[in-house]
């Protein structure tokens, strides 16, 4: 090849590598982009650029890492919903110096995906990674929640012009914005069959590519691999509950059945400690939801059986998933929740709710449990039958390390978005000088 292949990427997050280097502070998420970047870093073939939101930026920030050049751009949380041509002309001027072969978005959530894939205007070099899909998460959003919490205010609310009702409109919003994100590229990199058929659905011209994706790298050590031994009995971790979509309001339910057979079961849960209501503050912070999942844990007597841990970095996250007998995703919506995945690689028995991509994962029965996302009743059951057998507990954590060791492979995740690259590359040079197209889509889809 004459040169390497210059990749620019968009991301959702900065960097766990670009945090450290600015001193800011490394974040919980995007951990998984980290290995990834890290991989292609190392090889000659492509030369990468990394592009991130940055508050507050009014123009792009230009900085280097370890040898990763990146661009900060400007964002608003405040505007998620609303298209920003700002960043669109941002872009440009990024563009404009980086001058890549191919533009890589990760994720459709934000609105910048569609500022970034406008400003490239090159659809055959342009690729959206699928992360998830805020169009079909927002018919998903309210996960079987009463009507009264979902068009109950809280001050919070009230202060922030927002309730649930109002936060799944603005999820349909963002989703017609998404939609034109993915309209306008002409490759999506997916996983699942999920999102396969969803994206064949918005967008059928699009090449569909097939990548798993790589895990941040502390799930891959043979020391930190799950022990029933070194589990606590009866314990459950789930890895974020926020809002609805990740079920926490279902496995409240199932938890309440648990503890008539298991009295001490307890249920730890990763992020924001919504218990806290020792002072008026902590009170008015509270979101409708929030209120909602305060009156279950007091309807079910659960407030000594439920323990917020707060937000983990990855090495304290691992260690709770360690802790656990079992990992729990009652999410009424996902992709393929990287939280299944770590807890497959660390072989421990899994129970997650049949939804989106996760029968693209694992296989119910052999490699972790699945039930019916709106039926806490059998969330319960799959649960007991992990409590009740320690052979069931450890065939299915060995078979789940197994098949995560295979779809989450870091050397097989980099070839194979290496190979698409290059033939992206190759067929837009085909293109620009003037040999035939038109059939590279058809075998793209059989990667």
């Amino acid at each position: 090849m004459e040169h390497p292949i210059k990749v620019l990427w968009v991301c959702n997050v900065m960097l766990p590598r670009i945090a450290r280097a600015l001193n800011t502070g490394t974040t919980p998420i995007g951990g998984w982009l980290e290995g990834l970047s890290e991989d292609l870093l190392s090889r000659p073939e492509t030369a990468l650029t990394v592009c991130f939101p940055m508050p507050g930026t009014a123009k792009p920030v230009k900085g280097e890492a370890d040898g990763l050049v990146f661009y900060g751009f400007s964002s608003s949380l405040k505007r998620l919903d609303r298209y920003d041509p700002v960043q669109e002309e941002q872009f440009r001027q990024i563009i404009d110096e980086v001058k890549p072969d191919l533009l890589h978005v990760f994720g459709t959530e934000y609105t910048h995906s569609l500022a970034a894939v406008k400003a490239f205007g090159k659809p055959e070099q342009t690729m959206i990674h699928i992360q998830g899909l805020v169009s079909v998460y927002a018919i998903h959003f309210m996960a079987n929640l009463p009507w009264k919490v979902q068009k109950q205010y809280t001050f919070r609310d009230l202060v922030r012009g927002e309730n649930l009702l109002r936060q799944q409109k603005k999820f349909i919003k963002r989703g017609i914005l998404e939609c034109q994100a993915i309209q306008q590229a002409g490759h999506i990199m997916g996983r699942t069959d999920w999102d396969r058929a969803c994206t064949a659905q918005i967008s059928p011209d699009s090449a569909y590519h097939l990548c798993q994706e790589t895990l941040r790298a502390s799930f891959y050590r043979a020391e930190n691999r799950w022990s029933l031994e070194r589990c606590c009995r009866h314990s459950i971790f789930l890895s974020q509950g926020s809002y609805p979509i990740k079920g926490l309001h279902h496995m409240l339910e199932a938890m309440a059945i648990l503890k008539e057979r298991y009295p001490d079961a307890v249920l730890y849960v990763a992020g924001k400690d919504i218990s806290r209501n020792e002072t008026w503050k902590d009170r008015l912070r509270q979101s409708a939801y929030d209120r909602y999942i305060l009156r279950l844990l007091d309807r079910y007597q659960l407030k000594d059986s439920v323990v917020f841990t707060g937000f983990l970095d990855e090495e304290k996250m691992c260690g709770q998933y360690r802790l656990a007998h079992v990992f729990v995703c009652p999410s009424s919506i996902e992709n393929s929740p990287n939280s299944v995945g770590e807890a497959m690689a660390l072989g421990m028995p899994v129970v997650s709710a049949d939804m989106g991509g996760v029968k693209s994962m694992l296989v119910h029965g052999e490699e972790g449990l699945l039930y019916q996302a709106d039926a806490p009743y059998m969330l319960a059951y799959e649960i007991s039958r992990i409590f009740d057998s320690d052979e069931l507990a450890c065939r299915l954590g060995s078979r789940a390390r197994d098949r995560a060791m295979k779809n989450h492979n870091r050397e097989e995740n980099a070839r194979q978005v290496l190979t698409v690259y290059q033939e992206i590359y190759r067929e837009a040079k085909i293109k620009a000088d003037g040999g035939s197209d038109g059939e590279y889509g058809k075998k793209a889809l059989g990667h």
